[in-house]
């Protein structure tokens, strides 16, 4: 099988399996634990901690390791919302769930909840979030890249705009856009990602958070990890990731360049087809959606499966619902042209080779 479904999952780097494999043979203490190997382990979750926050070029930021970053959305966003009783909170409509059922929620406690719609980009208006914004703001959820579409946020512009408001907090989920993209990440407040995503560990999600924010816990136990995720730190999987974000921060600019040649082969290739691309030419490159005039995104990736190739139909945490992708249908207002939709994702592991076969398999299904 060829496989393009590198925005639901990744396969762990050999050397960040490798470092897991060592870390876990060798710094397998509990971390709390006040013998030499408890000790051993948490100068080696410190040491990997504090190497994280030198790639990102932060100081003055905590980070709480979860189990996925959808958990950790969870942390950030009530965390940061339940410290006031009400307030207005700002989203977008093309959210991953992680994030839009929290809103959900938030909405249903009574908090004022605005999301803001996108145009056919896949882009918020700057005006729409400066006319959202009021001193009773208490967050704003973003996400960085678009795990459907690609579409990039002006994370930059968003910021200036939140910071005119000092009781307002941005959080941005970075899960696709992490070595992908460049980020300055002192803009954020708060930030998640998940280590599968970046050829790391399954069971891995990060939140990272200026130290001077106090979140209400939503989990309790032990005090480890600020309170926030209670119970033993998984100290070899933070080591390992780590690694995996040295290797992907070391090759990030080849590799996107890589990519974005695979992306823009795919769309050279099929642009005579009855094919219609979803994701904008400004999007991640790592990303394309597409839609096929006469099958559902379920039959086209059968279809596709059948031919030698794995894609994806929206995010990986929900593909298996029959509802309109949510992601196209707030871009282009059309519900035929969002069920219909698929998502091809690439990586430094595809070849062109793999592309102009997938170029192929497509032509056949749509019988041109």
């Amino acid at each position: 099988m060829i496989y393009f479904d590198y925005a639901a999952t990744t396969p762990v780097d050999k050397e960040v399996l490798e470092t897991y494999i060592k870390a876990n043979q060798n710094f397998f203490g509990n971390s709390t634990a006040l013998h030499k190997l408890g000790i051993e382990a948490e100068y080696m979750y410190q040491k990997a901690k504090k190497e994280m926050f030198e790639l990102f070029k932060l100081k003055n930021y905590e980070a709480i390791y979860t189990m996925n970053a959808t958990e950790a959305n969870n942390i950030a966003l009530f965390g940061i919302a339940r410290k006031s009783k009400t307030g207005r909170i700002i989203t977008t409509t093309i959210e991953h769930p992680s994030v839009k059922k929290v809103m959900l929620e938030l909405q249903k406690e009574g908090y004022d909840v605005v999301f803001l719609d996108v145009d056919e980009e896949g882009l918020i208006s700057l005006d729409d979030l400066e006319k959202a914004m009021t001193k009773d703001t208490l967050l704003v959820s973003i996400i960085g890249v678009n795990n459907i579409a690609g579409s990039i946020q002006n994370l930059k512009e968003i910021s200036k705009i939140v910071r005119k408001y000092p009781k307002a907090k941005l959080h941005v989920d970075l899960v696709q856009a992490l070595g992908r993209i460049d980020i300055d990440f002192q803009d954020l407040d708060l930030f998640t990602f998940s280590s599968h995503k970046i050829y790391g560990l399954k069971g891995l999600g990060v939140l990272c958070f200026k130290s001077n924010l106090d979140l209400v816990p939503i989990l309790f136990g032990s005090s480890v990890q600020l309170g926030l995720k209670p119970g033993t730190v998984d100290v070899p999987s933070i080591i390992a990731n780590t690694k995996a974000l040295k290797l992907l921060f070391q090759d990030q600019n080849r590799n996107y360049n890589y990519v974005k040649d695979l992306n823009l082969t795919l769309r050279s290739a099929i642009k005579e087809l009855p094919i219609l691309i979803n994701s904008p030419k400004g999007a991640s490159p790592y990303i394309l959606n597409i839609s096929l005039p006469n099958y559902n995104g379920e039959t086209t990736q059968r279809l596709l499966e059948e031919k030698g190739f794995c894609v994806g139909t929206g995010s990986s945490c929900s593909s298996k619902t029959k509802e309109v992708e949510p992601t196209i249908y707030a871009m282009y207002k059309d519900e035929k042209r969002a069920k219909n939709s698929i998502r091809i994702s690439f990586s430094y592991h595809n070849s062109k080779e793999d592309v102009l076969k997938l170029a192929e398999a497509l032509k056949e299904i749509v019988h041109v």
